[in-house]
């Protein structure tokens, strides 16, 4: 098989293990000691954003930035000063690890926050240990800025701030906050969601439920787009359509340096194909196939008298080896991060969430508030992501409720989305602010 080549400023996922799947680290002593020779052979060479250290193999992401000749060497001198010292202590002889390590290329930051994401919950893949408290990998050294070897503040950055970093390496449910940024859709979508008609074997017409929910979320990503886009007055979403080789694609949507949002992006997607192993053996299902499309967005706002904002709305399918429908589900949410606390800001994104739950029933409101509110406790510390509003998920068709409904439910919560949140930027946008406020601000963004 052919390498794929190394170019200074590309990035890439490395990673390989040890020859016929033997262990290439025994105990923790071996691994400190990788680490330790990966950053002196490294440094310099390469910026090293994520890594994963299992028994028998490991993942590295990295950007060159020195041209190919030199990194390969540099890496040749890690890995061939690792193996003789390993050799050496466990009386062993030959190779350690197979011919070549592997190499991927990362075309863009939607691939590169998974590939991220994959490395830091392989643990679990290998029923090692929870991800979050692994050791030997980067996951808690990115939460704690306490690694010298990672580029902590980027991969932050990459992730918008420190709580959506932590939100989208949830193992809780298959969620669409990080799926949407998995790909892109292409131009002709209808051929994307044909093949995951076919994937399902029914050939359903435009009329099906995860047909009508794309078109849905189409149309709601245009309308809350459009409307940004007017609060803001200056900046303009830019547009990437990406595809996914294994089935499907999104549409990617960022806008930054406007006079209101300095970052934000409303994505959509529409994914099918094989369900992964893991989470697989999460729903504790076999050759199983899937289909899932939402819409999620974040908007960080320019002046922190205005609140960052998170939502997402989401619907899944699970199929058989038949191709038969055998579980669908949707999800979703949205909540309210402020930097500084204006009550009635609070009292307005809550009423809004109520009003459109109790449109359907009682207990919609309380029980998602509380769900919200547990869902995004931040342990690290201690205290609530933001204000709250509502998180739901699984939620599955009932002798009460019917998809239909559940549907026609999260259509009303995404709908209501504008309503919820753009009062408060139109109240609070053209509020004075001292440098000491943005300070506060980029402290509880996590940067």
């Amino acid at each position: 098989m052919k390498l794929e080549s190394l170019e200074k400023d590309r990035t890439y996922h490395i990673y390989n293990r040890g020859i016929n799947g033997e262990n290439i680290f025994n105990d923790n002593e071996n691994k400190r000691y990788f680490l330790k020779l990966l950053s002196k052979h490294l440094n310099g060479k390469v910026t090293l954003l994520a890594y994963c250290l299992m028994q028998n193999h490991y993942h590295l992401v990295i950007r060159l930035e020195v041209d190919e000749k030199e990194v390969t060497q540099a890496f040749s001198n890690l890995f061939n000063a690792y193996a003789k010292a390993f050799n050496k202590r466990f009386s062993r002889t030959g190779s350690l690890f197979e011919k070549h390590f592997k190499r991927i290329y990362i075309k863009d930051e939607t691939y590169l926050r998974n590939i991220i994401i994959y490395t830091h919950r392989n643990p679990p893949n290998h029923e090692v240990a929870d991800f979050r408290e692994y050791e030997f990998s980067s996951y808690k050294s990115v939460l704690e800025s306490n690694n010298e070897i990672i580029s902590v503040s980027e991969v932050i950055k990459l992730f918008d701030d420190i709580n959506n970093f932590k939100f989208m390496h949830t193992k809780d449910g298959f969620n669409l906050q990080g799926l949407e940024d998995l790909v892109g859709l292409h131009d002709n979508h209808d051929k994307d969601l044909q093949g995951s008609e076919n994937l399902a074997g029914q050939n359903e017409d435009r009329s099906s439920l995860k047909n009508k929910f794309y078109r849905y979320i189409e149309n709601l990503q245009d309308t809350i787009t459009s409307k940004l886009e007017e609060v803001d007055g200056k900046a303009k979403f830019q547009e990437d359509l990406w595809k996914r080789p294994e089935g499907g694609g999104g549409r990617t949507r960022v806008i930054e340096n406007g006079n209101v949002f300095e970052k934000g992006g409303v994505n959509i997607s529409a994914v099918h194909g094989e369900l992964p192993v893991a989470m697989q053996q999460y729903f504790g299902v076999k050759d199983a196939n899937f289909f899932a499309c939402g819409l999620s967005l974040v908007l960080h706002p320019k002046s922190p008298m205005v609140p960052t904002v998170h939502a997402n709305w989401r619907y899944f399918e699970m199929y058989n080896k038949e191709g038969r429908l055998v579980d669908q589900w949707f999800g979703g949410g949205q909540d309210l991060t402020p930097y500084y606390l204006f009550e009635e800001d609070a009292i307005h994104f809550h009423s809004v969430c109520k009003t459109a739950c109790d449109k359907y029933h009682p207990d919609f409101y309380p029980n998602f508030k509380k769900k919200c509110d547990e869902y995004f406790w931040n342990g690290h510390r201690n205290e609530a992501r933001g204000i709250g509003g509502l998180f739901f998920d699984y939620c599955k068709k009932t002798e009460e409720t019917s998809m239909q409904d559940w549907y026609d439910y999260v259509a009303e919560i995404g709908n209501s989305f504008l309503e919820a949140y753009v009062p408060i930027v139109e109240r609070r946008k053209n509020l004075e602010y001292t440098p000491a406020h943005r300070v506060w601000q980029e402290i509880r963004r996590g940067g």
